[in-house]
This record gives C-alpha cells, sequence and structure tokens, in this order.
C-alpha cells in the first residue's frame, strides 16, 4: 500500500472561530493513522479566514472518507472543501 496526501479548506461560520484552538485540537480529531501535515491561517474575503490543512495517511480503504467526516463534525466549521487528494 501506498501513502496518500491530502488537503482542504476548512471554512468557519462565522469570523470569531477560534482557528488556534481547533489547530491544538485537530490531532486528537481526525482518525488513527492519519498524520497533520499542515495546518494554516489564510485570509478569505470580507474579514473572513480559512484553515488550509494537510494531512498523510496510509492508503487503506475508506480512510479519507472517515477523515472528511470528522473535519465536517467540527462545531464552527460550516464548509469542508477538498483540495486535492493524491498518491505520494
Amino acid at each position: 500500500m501506498g501513502t496518500v496526501a491530502a488537503t482542504y479548506s476548512l471554512m468557519p461560520e462565522d469570523t470569531e472561530f477560534d482557528f488556534q484552538a481547533l489547530i491544538a485540537q485537530l490531532p486528537s480529531l481526525v482518525p488513527a493513522n492519519v498524520k497533520v501535515a499542515k495546518a494554516e491561517i489564510k485570509p478569505l474575503a470580507f474579514g473572513l479566514k480559512k484553515l488550509e490543512t494537510a494531512f498523510v495517511m496510509e492508503d487503506a480503504p475508506g480512510l479519507v472518507d472517515k477523515l472528511e467526516e470528522a473535519l465536517r463534525a467540527v462545531p464552527g466549521i460550516q464548509n469542508v472543501e477538498t483540495e486535492q487528494v493524491s498518491l505520494l
């Protein structure tokens, strides 16, 4: 089996979202065997920001889906966009 890299943009519901708290909690929110490779706050528009994230994991069946479900379940996150999923 290979290794997969997946990048996502997480958009909050409002401008007061605590990204630093999410970054600190991110490793415990994702499934086992998924490693956080990057978590960076970027400006979006009109005072909104987004969290650009990258994860590395085994190419195991269903693991990417479990990761996406975990990200969508984060309180205060309105939208999760898949930017890229590729084999390393």
